[in-house]
């Protein structure tokens, strides 16, 4: 064995910028799998004006990350990081049906939906990297939702859980949502050492 390849043999690769990023957070995840909210989801115990107002900010944030995948798309420097915020972009039409079609049973509406002071100042957070950052940084701040949403649905669709929000968990849980989380994780390991000064 030569020593060039000795050497590399024992070279521990790293693992890829979104795992590291997940591992470093996973106990904040861990932590929100005991929130009230998703409990209730799971439990069937979530009441309809907890969700309605979910499900009003979560059409406000939608909105915002929609956007923002736009914006992805027309700063991308070549033709194949656009077809990826462009699938990402088309994901995020797919999930806003989500909350269209449950508003109306709730009796909710979801025009002109006033956002609570977290939703938007995250969203702000998001256009602004959107619009400024690097594509790096653009998805950095884009991918922690986008894989926790899709790590809770799993997490729940693995347990026994009452059909009542059953809707959610599945859509979070459902094989074409965890291929657009797959898409933003594959782009972040892509683009992320642009965000490296």
């Amino acid at each position: 064995m030569s020593r060039t390849h000795w050497r590399r043999s024992l070279t521990v690769s790293n693992p890829p910028l979104s795992q590291r990023l997940w591992d470093d957070n996973r106990d904040l995840a861990e932590a929100c799998l005991e929130h009230p909210f998703i409990v209730g989801l799971a439990d069937g115990t979530l009441s309809e004006s907890r969700y309605g107002l979910f499900a009003q900010q979560d059409h406000f944030y939608l909105d915002a990350y929609a956007r923002s995948y736009a914006w992805g798309a027309v700063r991308a420097q070549d033709f194949a990081t656009r077809r990826q915020f462009g699938s990402l972009l088309a994901g995020i039409m797919t999930e806003g049906t989500l909350h269209e079609k449950t508003a109306p049973e709730l009796g909710v509406s979801l025009e002109d939906v006033q956002p609570l002071p977290a939703a938007r100042e995250y969203t702000d957070f998001l256009l602004a990297t959107a619009s400024l950052g690097t594509i790096g940084e653009h998805l950095a701040a884009m991918a922690p939702c986008a894989k926790l949403y899709g790590w809770l649905g799993t997490r729940l669709a693995d347990q026994p859980y009452e059909e009542r929000y059953a809707f959610w968990i599945n859509m979070y849980a459902g094989a074409g949502y965890l291929e657009k989380v797959d898409i933003i994780m594959g782009m972040l390991d892509e683009h992320g050492d642009d965000s490296v000064d």
